[in-house]
């Protein structure tokens, strides 16, 4: 068997399989570090940087090199590898990884939620947001032109303050940048748009879509300019400056 073929962590020793002391530090640091709550591209990171130790010859780490170390059952021993990490340590590393895969994505819809109301929304919270897109959908004329009053800005601060505080801070999230300077964009320009005008085009938006059984994100783009919650009741504001309140 040549070395090649071992997992990462064992050498050929006279014949036997034996522990490789560097490489099986190293595998039983990642159990460790892993089962102490650190993502797969830290570890992998942290590894191109402390260790000249490499999963590959001439080819830094990456995180798909630690999760085949962490899923690798002969690392706490057999009939062949001698044991390197406990049993319980690799029952208790299976564990994270099924509690860590199973924590379910964020869809669009509740990303934009996030983005429009600056917090995570309940399942409950969804719901009513869900019955009252229905709501417009079902009953367009329900859009009237609001009373004029002063432009409400508080949303175009609370981005530019989260833009700042994105901008300030090193290394910069790009990704969350962009989506604010999209985000105070479009602040801006309800802050200038003709409440009239939004009035009719989200008219014809909600006259020409039908009943939904999930919030679609591309809808509340274009209609939502802002929501919020208050105790038992919903505020969706619409990009007519329109408020939809949904309660139970």
């Amino acid at each position: 068997m040549g070395k090649r073929k071992l997992p990462f962590g064992y050498a050929m020793e006279n014949g036997e399989v034996k522990a490789e002391p560097k490489e099986s530090n190293c595998v039983n640091w990642i159990y460790m570090t892993y089962n102490a709550g650190a993502s797969l591209q830290a570890i992998a990171s942290e590894l191109n940087a402390r260790t000249d130790v490499r999963y590959d010859t001439d080819k830094p780490w990456n995180k798909n090199m630690v999760d085949r170390i962490l899923q690798d059952q002969r690392y706490f021993g057999d009939a062949l590898y001698p044991e390197i990490i406990t049993e319980a340590l690799y029952n208790a590393v299976q564990r994270q990884r099924s509690g860590r895969q199973g924590v379910p994505k964020k869809t669009e819809a509740q990303k934009m939620i996030r983005i429009l109301g600056g917090e995570r929304a309940e399942e409950s919270v969804e719901a009513k947001i869900l019955a009252a897109m229905n709501h417009l959908i079902n009953n367009p004329d329900t859009i009237q032109h609001p009373i004029s009053e002063p432009v409400d800005q508080t949303c175009h601060f609370r981005v530019q303050r989260e833009l700042e505080a994105v901008m300030n801070q090193q290394p910069i999230d790009e990704d969350r940048a962009v989506e604010l300077t999209k985000a105070q964009a479009e602040a801006e320009y309800r802050m200038i748009s003709d409440d009239e005008y939004e009035t009719e085009r989200l008219r014809r938006i909600f006259c020409q879509a039908e009943s939904i059984e999930e919030l679609s994100a591309e809808l509340l783009r274009k209609t939502v300019a802002s929501i919020s919650v208050e105790i038992n009741t919903v505020k969706l504001i619409l990009k007519n400056n329109q408020t939809i309140e949904m309660s139970e």
